[in-house]
């Protein structure tokens, strides 16, 4: 890529942070900080499932795990925990047991990189790449499918509120309206009309849940607090389907869905497009032609397929090659491949291309 088109490239890029943009984070992102992604996961359940499932289940959980296993009995290289687990859909038994694995897990390590943030030992990622973006007081639209709080962290770390939907601090209940009043900072007299002034802020949706999601006398509700109920999220396999139109996970997957249809730009982050939850309205926009900026270190062949031929598509991916490795960019129906450049990852992109101005 000649200079030239670098700088075409980096300003297109840069045009990517505005208020209109809606950004989809996955799984990558929270691996990057030490969360565990679908391997290390399914090596947590091969571990734990066998001790706490009770014998009529011992059958079907012989299946999951033949899946997830060589002939050797070691974790497959190629393993795929969400295509076994559609495959071999578990009983209530087999899937409560893997949502307690699931969430323990990742609360254990949520905690460790939390801890380390608040100390100043380290730095989320995504602190810095937020604060690129004008927000406005309809808010940032952040859609993740992943369960832990790191985006809420790094957002609030930096002095950005969060709008998650729920009203209240200690024990918030489900309620968007009274969420979005909460946010009011001033109200505005104009003679006989008044206007409120309301917070610039993120708005975030968590399809699959939250660590911090429970049920409660029939109801949702999200606390911060460790409480000794089941958490609400949906995990791996075909019953997330059927528990994805149960509240509050409907309501979320209704407004990420609409957020979709009236983005103007996409920035997508560590995110496979593994997951019919949001991809009926996301690949029609980005088919359709709507600006769409993917930052990944591995990119899928689901993506692959996605992107083949669109213009209006820019991703950069992590390539290796011989003793070579950098990015590698698809970009005006191109691909180049930048060594040294690590562009892929989201604390380099920005250094690398606002440090370009």
């Amino acid at each position: 890529m000649v200079e030239k088109q670098l700088d075409i490239f980096f300003r297109q890029i840069q045009s990517f942070f505005n208020p209109n943009t809606v950004l989809i984070v996955g799984s990558g992102l929270s691996c990057a900080e030490g969360i565990s992604g679908m391997g290390n996961l399914a090596k947590e359940l091969l571990k734990k499932v066998p001790s706490q499932i009770k014998n009529d289940s011992q059958d079907l959980w012989y299946k999951i795990k033949g899946d997830l296993i060589d002939e050797n009995s070691i974790i497959r290289d190629d393993v795929n925990l969400e295509a076994t687990l559609l495959k071999f859909s578990p009983n209530e038994d087999i899937e409560n047991i893997i949502r307690n694995i699931t969430t323990d897990l990742i609360k254990r390590e949520e905690q460790q990189v939390i801890q380390k943030v608040v100390k100043g030992e380290r730095n989320l990622k995504f602190s810095n790449f937020i604060k690129r973006f004008s927000l406005s007081e309809n808010g940032l639209t952040i859609i993740t499918t992943n369960y832990d709080r790191l985006i809420e962290i790094a957002c609030e770390i930096e002095g950005i509120p969060v709008d998650n939907l729920f009203y209240g601090k200690n024990i918030s209940v489900l309620n968007e309206s009274k969420s979005k009043m909460s946010f009011c900072e001033k109200i505005i007299n104009h003679g006989k009309s008044i206007k409120l002034s309301l917070a610039k802020k993120i708005v975030i949706y968590k399809p699959h849940g939250c660590l911090s999601w429970y049920l409660y006398n029939g109801n949702p509700i999200h606390s911060n607090f460790d409480l000794n109920l089941d958490r609400l999220v949906v995990t791996p396999g075909g019953n997330k389907y059927k528990l994805g139109y149960n509240t509050p996970f409907d309501i979320h997957r209704t407004k990420a869905n609409s957020a979709i249809s009236n983005a103007s730009k996409f920035i997508i982050i560590g995110y496979g497009f593994n997951d019919d939850h949001l991809e009926t309205y996301l690949k029609q926009r980005i088919i359709s032609g709507i600006p769409t900026l993917i930052l990944t270190r591995s990119l899928s062949q689901n993506t692959r397929n996605i992107i083949k031929g669109k213009e209006n598509v820019i991703s950069i991916s992590y390539f290796k090659e011989d003793v070579n490795s950098g990015s590698e960019v698809f970009f005006d129906n191109t691909i180049y491949k930048i060594p040294d450049k690590h562009w892929w990852d989201i604390e380099n992109l920005i250094e690398g291309v606002f440090g370009y101005e």
